[in-house]
């Protein structure tokens, strides 16, 4: 992504995989977001005994208020698609100050997990905020979701405390 702004600074994210880009979401996406969701999350309700009406109708409540909550707390977030070879694969949502970069939501498509795309977007973001002088990466991750927490140490962020009754706070500093 060469295309977006924040405070009237280009912010070039680039990742090392020709195959791999970032855009700048739009209308369009929208139902690819919801099916990126799906995709992350059906499994975790299943896994909890729903399935059929009420697992849909659980995940669509479940999407809505996720998106409303995210456009609550970081409503000048950048939502960008993470694209292989031009076919959506994830969604990185992004919210830029000028002391730290927040990963508000990073996901991709469990078919394309494990197979570096996170580790790219990783890098890159913290490349480029290295570029432009931002003192600190930061994220949330469920407390629960051991196999994200495990991906963030081995990409250097550090644990730095509890967000909320579930979350963990983490922290890169990118320098």
């Amino acid at each position: 992504m060469r295309d977006g702004m924040i405070d009237g600074v280009a912010l070039d994210i680039v990742l090392d995989d020709p195959a791999l880009r970032l855009r700048a979401a739009g209308p369009i996406d929208a139902p690819f977001i919801r099916h990126l969701f799906e995709g992350t999350r059906t499994g975790q309700f299943a896994a909890m005994g729903l399935s059929g009406p009420i697992l849909d109708q659980v995940i669509a409540q479940q999407f809505s208020s996720q998106t409303a909550g995210y456009a609550a707390q970081f409503p000048d977030a950048l939502s960008l698609i993470v694209t292989r070879n031009g076919t959506a694969i994830g969604r990185l949502l992004l919210h830029c100050a000028s002391e730290r970069w927040h990963i508000v939501d990073i996901a991709l498509l469990p078919a394309d997990c494990g197979r570096g795309a996170g580790t790219k977007i990783i890098d890159a973001l913290a490349a480029s905020a290295r570029q432009q002088g931002i003192a600190a990466l930061t994220l949330t991750v469920l407390a629960s979701n051991v196999a994200a927490r495990r991906f963030y140490l081995r990409h250097g962020f550090v644990e730095t405390g509890r967000a909320g009754d579930a979350h963990i706070a983490m922290r890169r500093d990118p320098a």
